[in-house]
This record gives structure tokens, C-alpha cells and sequence, in this order.
């Protein structure tokens, strides 16, 4: 059964995932990670991932999560399955072989043109 929230109070997060700046810094995050792994000519932007990292746990906090509840959420697996499933349908949405490494690189050099979320987690070597 589902319960409501009185009217014109919001709906009570269950997860962090369910707040909407953790949900895209930890996709963005997922991504960047993804083509910086497959692509040896782009690395990580290691200053703002940490910084992005304390955002994300400070929009989880702020939205009520316990330290407790943002670690289990971090070591669930199938949250973490989750995540690159969405990482991989955001790759393979732009362009990005499985069989081609050099595909996460285009789209990772597209990523740093366009000065995307993605993007400002990466740089080219």
C-alpha cells in the first residue's frame, strides 16, 4: 500500500537515488567513469569528481538520509547494477561500441565540447 503525503508537502525520498541532483551527479559520475576506463586519452578531472562526491552527499543529507542510509545505498549491488545500466544506455545512446574502445572516446571528446555534466568530470590527456 501506498501512503500520501498531506497536500502540498512532498513525497519522502526512499533512497538517495530518488533525489534528483544525487540521481544525475552519480550518472554523470558513472559515465565519466566508463569512458575514462575504455579511452586512454581522456582522465579524470580528479578535484571536481571529489568535489562532485561531497555535493551529491550533501543533497542526500540535506534531503534527510542518515550517514547510515547513504552508505548502505552506496553498497547495495543492485543499485550499483543499476547505475551501469543507465551508464551503459547513456553511452550506447551516443555512440558508444562495447566492441570499440575508440567510440567511448569519441563520445567522451563530444562530452568535453559540449561542457556537459559528464564533461566537467573528465579532461583530455
Amino acid at each position: 500500500a501506498m501512503l500520501l503525503a498531506p497536500l502540498g508537502a512532498p513525497l519522502q525520498a526512499r533512497s538517495p537515488n530518488d533525489v534528483a541532483e544525487v540521481r544525475e551527479g552519480l550518472l554523470a559520475a558513472a559515465v565519466g567513469d566508463v569512458i575514462r576506463r575504455q579511452c586512454q586519452t581522456i582522465v579524470p578531472r580528479v578535484i571536481r569528481v571529489y568535489n562532485l562526491r561531497n555535493q551529491l552527499l550533501a543533497a542526500a543529507q540535506a534531503a534527510g538520509f542518515t550517514e547510515d542510509e547513504i552508505d548502505a545505498f552506496v553498497d547495495d549491488p543492485i543499485a550499483k547494477e543499476t547505475l551501469k545500466a543507465e551508464a551503459a544506455a547513456y553511452l550506447s545512446a551516443r555512440g558508444a561500441d562495447p566492441q570499440n574502445a575508440s567510440s567511448y572516446c569519441t563520445v567522451g571528446t563530444a562530452e568535453l565540447a559540449d561542457d556537459t555534466s559528464v564533461g566537467r568530470l573528465l579532461r583530455a590527456r
